[in-house]
């Protein structure tokens, strides 16, 4: 759990020739604290290696014009990339040392996650190893901003090699408009800085007051850890009720009746969808009021959460769903492993704050046209950034001798907000809530043919820079289908009439 609350903003107090790296959950994070950095530390070259329209796309315009004018006013020097052609580390470490860097200044570099991503450790290493050794040549302090879903790739390097720079931080987005701020290790002129956790405000970055699990409970010695508390309606019917539980006919009432619980298990039922966005908030209640000790589980009974779903109620502060089809016996041995264990994941600072980790799922799926397609996809972007939910765009090539307004009989999206369009070669896919190793089979359960039979590829496109830079491509290669919608329906065609003329095949033995 967080520290007590302590000054962190020690940014003025870096050393020279040595780099400092600071990993980022979103773009909005890092670019407010580049416009604190380069108004207090004096920056003198900023470099940012995406193009600045795709750095600054979806969002507001109001934050983008506070940074464009920062840089301009304190930054002396300014580089963004002209295209999106990143091949590995080892050329972005090529092309700063081509740059006319100057000595003993300060320096900002801002990379997104998806070059760490295809990079081996090694290659990772040997480049932050050619920036530190750049930071000694130029007498410079060097901050490397990283940012992206796939930071945790970086942090496990940094964090098992604290040797290769003076300082790392990790900035996690807790809902819009708080963040945390971890400090693993920060050099500074005085001396080292230890490992700290603070909570800042996205609007004045101060320190703020995180008054939520971290609370000590009037009833928090209580030894009730082999209580478990369950709502009636989370109990399959023919299963007895164990004496060892309390229960209550539903949630509400479980829910109102708890009066000194520290340690103990509840357990919720969740049997539709409709019902995900209340339980979150019960779930937020119950850990404000007992704290971090109690175990909430939430047991699905009926096939209804969706990955979203799941992620907005991680947020809420569960410690477990039991997923559909799973025994009374087997969740009572998960709910025996759960004995001891903390919750320790920052909540949102309210409830509205933690409904806007709950996207509503939008009423369109299925097909439609080109235009439609870019600005959905482009309005829901940044929510889905937001609350931290794994999303795909995702790019089928077809093949040349099957017109691309056939496939759309070959195929039958299920999922409420997922949607699909076609272009000149080409079939699109967003689909706005699923896990990467998930794809295969939410593809499979969409085509009624195995797509490695029916397209010429497959890509994927999981980051928001590589999605918007692809929806370009669509809406220059878009094509009109004439009454779209007569194609949802369309059945498979029946084969065509062979002509009388036409000589046939005649099936007779072979002669040897």
């Amino acid at each position: 759990m967080p520290q007590s609350l302590k000054n962190t903003d020690i940014k003025e107090k870096k050393l020279r020739s040595s780099i400092y790296i600071s990993t980022f959950s979103n773009r909005t994070l890092l670019i407010s604290n580049v416009n604190r950095l380069i108004k207090n530390d004096n920056q003198n070259t900023f470099i940012c290696f995406s193009p600045l329209e795709s750095f600054t796309k979806s969002l507001e315009d109001e934050f983008i014009y506070l940074f464009k004018s920062n840089l301009s006013k304190y930054c002396e020097n300014i580089f963004f990339a002209k295209n999106k052609s990143i091949t590995s580390l080892k050329s972005l470490a090529n092309d700063i040392k081509k740059l006319q860097l100057k000595k003993n200044k300060s320096i900002t570099i801002t990379i997104p996650d998806n070059i760490f991503a295809t990079s081996s450790e090694r290659d990772v290493i040997s480049f932050i190893k050619e920036l530190r050794f750049l930071s000694i040549v130029k007498n410079a302090t060097i901050s490397l901003f990283i940012y992206g879903r796939d930071v945790h790739l970086i942090k496990k390097s940094m964090t098992q090699h604290p040797n290769l720079c003076a300082g790392y931080t990790n900035y996690q987005s807790i809902d819009k408009n708080t963040y945390l701020e971890h400090i693993y290790y920060w050099g500074l002129n005085t001396g080292m800085n230890g490992e700290s956790e603070t909570y800042h405000s996205i609007n004045n970055n101060a320190p703020k007051k995180y008054n939520t699990v971290q609370v000590q409970h009037p009833h928090s010695n209580l030894d009730d850890e082999d209580t478990v508390y369950i709502a009636k309606t989370a109990i399959e019917y023919g299963y007895k009720i164990p004496d060892t539980m309390i229960y209550a006919p539903t949630n509400s009432e479980l829910i109102s009746s708890l009066q000194a619980v520290s340690k103990a298990a509840i357990v919720l039922s969740c049997s539709d969808q409709s019902c995900v966005s209340q339980l979150g908030i019960q779930t937020y209640q119950l850990r404000q009021q007992h704290g971090q000790n109690v175990k909430i589980i939430i047991k699905e009974m009926k096939p209804c959460l969706r990955y979203a779903d799941e992620m907005y109620l991680l947020q809420a502060g569960i410690n477990l769903i039991v997923h559909f089809g799973t025994r009374f016996s087997r969740m009572q041995s998960s709910i025996e492993m759960l004995k001891g264990q903390r919750f320790t994941r920052p909540l949102p600072s309210s409830v509205e704050d933690l409904l806007s980790f709950h996207s509503e799922t939008a009423t369109v799926k299925g097909f439609i046209n080109a235009l439609d397609f870019i600005n959905y996809t482009k309005s829901f972007l940044p929510q889905l950034e937001a609350v931290q939910t794994q999303f795909a765009l995702i790019k089928l090539e077809c093949l040349p001798n099957i017109n691309v307004s056939n496939y759309l009989s070959m195929c039958s999206i299920q999922r409420e907000g997922d949607i699909m369009t076609i272009s000149r070669n080409s079939m699109y896919l967003f689909l706005q809530g699923v896990r990467i190793n998930d794809l295969a089979t939410a593809l499979h359960n969409i085509f009624k043919l195995p797509i490695q039979d029916i397209f010429l590829s497959e890509t994927s496109f999981t980051s928001i820079g590589r999605i918007e830079h692809e929806l370009q491509h669509i809406g220059e290669n878009d094509i009109d289908i004439e009454d779209f919608s007569s194609y949802e329906n369309k059945k498979v065609e029946t084969l065509p009439t062979i002509p009388q003329s036409t000589s046939l095949a005649i099936h007779k033995p072979l002669d040897f």
